[in-house]
């Protein structure tokens, strides 16, 4: 089952769980799951187009999304999905 690598910014929608396993094929899917399993979650990640906000990286393993097809990206029951925000900072 692929597992969902939560920042600590949006822990407090997951009850503070850093990782959230989920039953899902592509990115979209586990970010749908992901909102579904902690309402609010995905207003965080996703705009209301139902892309990545700006400043919002997502990873399979050590792969940018961006990279692998986008939220249509595959994923299979061992990999790990990771949220990453920006950081800013001077």
């Amino acid at each position: 089952m692929p597992s969902i690598r939560v920042p600590s910014a949006l822990r407090s929608f997951t009850g503070g769980a850093s990782d959230v396993e989920i039953t899902a094929s592509t990115v979209r899917d586990a970010l749908t799951a992901l909102e579904q399993k902690h309402p609010g979650i995905g207003a965080k990640i996703l705009r209301e187009d139902g892309t990545v906000k700006p400043f919002i990286r997502v990873f399979v393993g050590p792969d940018d999304i961006g990279d692998l097809g986008g939220l249509d990206a595959k994923v299979s029951e061992r990999d790990e999905i990771s949220i990453v925000p920006a950081i800013a900072g001077g």
